[in-house]
């Protein structure tokens, strides 16, 4: 039985990440991948802000840049719209995830395909890590980067609940296009969505136009497509999967085990970006994996579940915020656009937005404190959530 440092289930951008930091430091890394290609198939909107992208270390590549964009372009029931600016790509994240797990490969990390683990267990101070080939592996430190599934957590005996949301994407050539994004994400909400919401993403030759909700998603998935006008015999491309909206754990580490990404449920759950949070769990997890290998002191591990829990990734105002959205009605969102006055939200103070609800909203006073919660969520996922 092959013994390594560091065993990763999971050659996404979080394990990728994780990877990166302990292979860069000398330890033996192992990355156990179900897929045949990494990164394929893609289920992701694909998109990346700028500072997710270096709060994780990381430098653009034009290998997997598809088209750089402004913000998020958010339009309303009622027609109008107001921005989010925050600079980022829309991505090619295939080769994104590709990327980063090579750059650990390259560091001397090994990468296993098409190796599906079948379960986890304690033995000896580390951990058995058995595969459907018949094969297993011992590990003196484990990291779950297995997706929405977290396979890695309930085995661990750390994941206690999971709640989900659905998300479906068709992708179409720009010629079969009409609707103008102008170099914004485009987000539109109704109440329809129940907190979700539709998107369409340019890519540079052509768009990626998807829903996010609870429930009904491909039935609002192609009434959308129809409000758009665009010809859902011209789909060159269908993809979908879940995306975590709140997980509970007992805890999202043990002695030598970190879970990240999808796994941990770092998804914002405002509108269900996962690239950035996925990415700077990774680091965080690998750092500390590192700190514990050196010293050999695997409850070291601990660190990463207080980091990320105390990191704005998990503040429970987004939680909140997401479940004051799925409240509201088609009214509601409308109200929103005119409080910042259908500009960019970082052009808004809190002082000047109280005073529009005043003078021009006033029924909307007894929701003073709902709103100051969405403002501060919104000022989270504006600079965290993608």
């Amino acid at each position: 039985m092959r013994a390594y440092d560091c065993v990763i289930v999971g050659a996404g951008p979080a394990g990728g990440r994780a990877g990166m930091s302990i292979a860069k430091a000398g330890h033996t890394v192992l990355f156990l991948e179900k897929r045949d290609v990494v990164g394929v198939p893609v289920q992701c909107g694909e998109g990346l802000s700028q500072f997710g992208l270096e709060n994780a270390g990381l430098s653009e590549h034009a290998d997997w840049v598809r088209e750089r964009v402004k913000g998020v372009r958010a339009i309303l029931p009622d027609g109008s719209d107001f921005t989010v600016t925050i600079p980022g790509y829309c991505i090619d994240r295939a080769k994104f995830d590709q990327w980063v797990v090579q750059t650990a490969v390259d560091a001397g990390a090994e990468l296993r395909l098409r190796t599906k683990v079948s379960g986890v267990h304690r033995h000896d101070g580390g951990w058995i890590v058995e595969t459907d080939r018949g094969d297993s592996f011992r590990a003196r430190t484990l990291i779950g980067a297995d997706g929405p599934a977290s396979n890695v957590a309930r085995w661990a005996g750390l994941l206690q609940q999971r709640v989900y949301v659905k998300a479906v994407e068709y992708r179409f050539a720009a010629q079969d296009w009409s609707y103008p994004c102008d170099g914004w994400l485009i987000f539109v909400y109704a109440q329809k969505y129940r907190g979700g919401y539709a998107w369409v993403f340019p890519k540079n030759g052509f768009y990626d136009v998807g829903v996010l909700a609870m429930d009904r998603v491909k039935e609002l998935m192609d009434a959308f497509c129809a409000e758009m006008r665009v010809p859902l015999d011209r789909i060159h491309k269908k993809t979908g999967g879940d995306i975590p909206l709140r997980y509970t754990f007992s805890s999202l580490a043990a002695p030598g085990l970190a879970i990240v990404g999808d796994a941990a449920g770092v998804t914002n759950p405002v509108f269900g970006g996962g690239i950035h949070p996925a990415l700077y769990s990774g680091k965080v997890a690998g750092d500390v994996a590192v700190e514990a290998l050196a010293r050999d002191e695997m409850a070291r591990f601990q660190e990463y579940d207080r980091i990320m829990k105390g990191s704005p990734f998990l503040d429970p105002v987004l939680w909140k915020t997401a479940d004051l959205f799925a409240s509201w009605d088609d009214a509601h969102y409308n109200f929103a656009g005119d409080v910042v006055d259908h500009g960019d939200t970082g052009d808004v103070t809190t002082m000047r937005a109280f005073w529009r609800i005043l003078t021009r909203h006033p029924r909307y006073l007894s929701e003073t404190r709902d709103l100051l919660t969405m403002r501060r969520g919104m000022s989270l996922t504006q600079k965290y959530g993608w």
